[in-house]
């Protein structure tokens, strides 16, 4: 299967555009875009820290060579034991490249054969909440994030980069101290163009197609529950074992704060 035809199996089209200076220039991954340049109070998120990906497994050697030029030197991958096993992560394979496995969810939400089109049940938000209550796995994510040194690009992604990787960039985002829209919206680009996402995220405009709504409103409830639930994310992350220390490492390497 070509990566066109994977992006149609998994979204119903052809992929979306992001917006240029986020989006990494790769023709063999799908869904690699930064978590640079999003405006926090007195700075932003900063380049080259930290990238957020679809499955890794059909990479060209030229696009695997791109992202290592481009700083990356530690890959988290998501996915269940499983789908690594049928999908071998390719960039892991690269040297002086530290790679960690630590499955937030035994299953892709967004595989077309499992997707729940009405989200009845609340489907999204029940496995979205599944994955926050997985603090072991955090922990684990979070103390590999800390353990980045200054200069080297952190890639981290699941099978389609949209749900477990998601999460992982809400959690990012939110220890960075990025707005409630700011999450929100990161997590949409993946559903919906830009200008999309922005007017109904900051523009108040309604969704105007039925996915984008379900997405829209499961990511909103996702958040404000564990807002409520712990009161911010520094909390959450520290009643997942995430020590102080590790943190401040986190933030530090996503916005030099």
């Amino acid at each position: 299967m070509g990566l066109r035809d994977r992006w149609r199996e998994l979204w119903g089209g052809a992929p979306r555009e992001l917006e240029p200076a986020r989006k990494l220039d790769l023709l063999t991954g799908f869904n690699v875009r930064e978590l640079g340049g999003y405006a926090l109070d007195g700075g932003e998120t900063c380049y080259r820290r930290f990238v957020r990906s679809g499955g890794l497994d059909m990479l060209s050697v030229q696009d695997q060579r791109r992202l290592y030029d481009y700083g990356v030197r530690l890959v988290l991958d998501l996915r269940g034991h499983a789908e690594l096993e049928i999908a071998q992560d390719k960039l892991a394979q690269m040297p002086n490249v530290r790679f960690l496995h630590v499955p937030l969810f035994d299953i892709n939400i967004s595989d077309p054969k499992l997707e729940r089109g009405d989200d009845e049940g609340g489907y999204l938000t029940l496995g979205y909440l599944t994955m926050l209550g997985n603090h072991e796995a955090v922990r684990r994510i979070f103390s590999f994030f800390a353990s980045a040194d200054p200069g080297e690009c952190v890639l981290f992604h699941c099978a389609a980069g949209m749900d477990r990787t998601g999460m992982c960039a809400m959690l990012l985002l939110g220890a960075a101290g990025a707005s409630r829209e700011r999450i929100i919206a990161d997590y949409c680009y993946s559903f919906g163009t830009v200008q999309e996402v922005d007017g109904i995220v900051f523009g108040g405009m309604e969704p105007g197609r039925e996915e984008m709504r379900l997405r829209y409103d499961a990511i909103r409830t996702v958040v404000d529950r564990l807002l409520l639930g712990y009161g911010s994310f520094a909390s959450y992350l520290g009643a997942c074992g995430v020590a102080d220390d590790e943190l401040a490492a986190v933030r530090a390497h996503l916005c030099d704060r």
